[in-house]
């Protein structure tokens, strides 16, 4: 199977000034809305890792048809359309078609008969392909982290207001059955007054530094790079570890991050920290390639309630023994969560426990699943309420990129939710990339 290089129609959804021709649009511009009864087409963008894992969960639902696959990639691109068709296969996926293969992802949005897409690439295309796809009538599945920056996550939320697009983020735990119980549980009020809670990743890899080398055959680099900076290629900043690179990422901050500070956010309905203080570095991997730190502890001030952050590639446990999680430091016991499951251990005062203790209730396995689900079923309703929607996808990537922003700075941040600035200026001018000609953040 080979890629599909049919050149882009010059008059359709062409990048004129970034995306001036789309932002003149009408609202009501593109495909056919899903009825309830229909099959949903979806179109990939960004065939490896999380990407060919969302596609594997959308193509087993029964109302989904998967009519095009995009990469940048070719040799990507081919292998996992022949992993897709053999996973169709063995799932026995009923009237399965080969998806069509794109390079470009503009032709993805062109096509008329394409209700949404999965936008599964590095980070720094997340704001540029989800509001061009607002903007061409898709609804979307994005991945986290929402955006790459806090100005972008802030515009994607415009963009599907006015639009109206259904914007489902892949923080899938807000999916989770065993999330909901431990959401449930801490509503109750069982574990009294919560005055702080830690969440943490731990363990990671050397990045060995490479030189620069020629592009791989069949990449399209400059659309690699899309709206980042020009730099030549290194193998060190492409595919999985272009998380490393402030280009396009922000490290373990915004890999899980997001995810556990979602839980956090979501338990205590908190939204905007009044003080972010980070430090760390790269302290375990001193001289290899990477740019985000190995070490990083963030503190959030939110009123009466701090909230942690903690990655460290020197160690692959706490005292919990996790590798990842989130404890939640009660008056009356300590409720401690995972993506395996959560318990609660109580306090125990003059040789009494405060509160009844929590056995280990564990997880399903099915939260990305039910996530999928979640976003299909709000297509064909028409409810821009998702179980993680752009404004539950925003506030928390705001929060984690405060805390990268704070150790970038070296200062104590102070955030001002009505102006959404910082009082610090050198932290300001973190708050939006600078985007590489002719890419362009439309004015929404």
């Amino acid at each position: 199977m080979t890629v599909n290089r049919r050149k882009f129609l010059k008059n359709s959804l062409t990048v004129a000034g970034g995306v001036g021709v789309l932002s003149t649009l009408p609202l009501n511009y593109a495909c056919k809305r899903t009825g309830a009864n229909d099959k949903i087409r979806i179109g990939l963008i960004g065939c490896r890792n999380m990407g060919f894992s969302n596609i594997r969960q959308f193509i087993v639902q029964p109302d989904v048809e998967v009519v095009a696959l995009c990469d940048i990639d070719e040799n990507i691109l081919n292998q996992k359309a022949a992993d897709l068709e053999k996973f169709a296969y063995e799932k026995d996926v009923a009237e399965f078609r080969k998806p069509e293969l794109y390079e470009d992802f503009r032709e993805v949005l062109d096509r008329k008969d394409v209700d949404a897409v999965i936008i599964a690439t590095p980070d720094h295309w997340h704001a540029m392909m989800t509001i061009m796809a607002c903007q061409a009538g898709k609804d979307v599945y994005v991945e986290k982290p929402m955006a790459n920056s806090i100005f972008e996550a802030n515009l994607m939320v415009k963009a599907g207001e006015r639009y109206n697009t259904i914007i489902q983020v892949g923080q899938w735990q807000r999916s989770g059955p065993h999330w909901h119980d431990m959401m449930d549980y801490i509503s109750n009020g069982s574990l009294g007054k919560i005055d702080q809670i830690d969440t943490w990743r731990f363990g990671g890899n050397e990045v060995p530094v490479k030189p620069d080398g020629p592009v791989p055959a069949g990449v399209n680099y400059d659309m690699w790079l899309g709206p980042a900076q020009l730099r030549n290629f290194n193998p060190n900043r492409f595919h999985y570890n272009f998380r490393w690179f402030w280009d396009y990422a922000g490290g373990k901050m915004t890999d899980w991050g997001v995810h556990l500070l979602d839980m956090a956010i979501q338990a205590m309905d908190i939204h905007h920290p009044r003080t972010i203080k980070a430090e760390g570095g790269k302290l375990f991997y001193p001289n290899d390639a990477m740019e985000t730190p190995d070490t990083l502890n963030v503190e959030y001030e939110f009123n009466n309630l701090k909230v942690t952050w903690q990655n460290d590639f020197s160690r692959q446990k706490n005292e919990h023994g996790l590798g990842h999680g989130l404890a939640f430091h009660a008056e009356n016991g300590l409720l401690i969560a995972s993506r395996n499951g959560w318990k609660v251990e109580p306090k125990i005062v003059n040789g009494s426990p405060l509160m009844e203790a929590v056995e280990h209730r564990p997880s399903t396995g099915k939260d990305l699943g039910l996530h999928v689900r979640n976003f299909l079923d709000a297509i064909k309703s028409r409810n821009r309420l998702t179980n993680c929607s752009a404004e539950i996808g925003r506030d928390v990537a705001r929060v984690a990129h405060m805390g990268n922003i704070a150790y970038r700075t070296g200062e104590t941040l102070h955030w001002n939710p009505e102006s959404e600035t910082f009082a610090e200026t050198a932290a300001n001018k973190l708050l939006c990339p600078e985007y590489r000609k002719p890419w362009e953040l439309p004015a929404l």
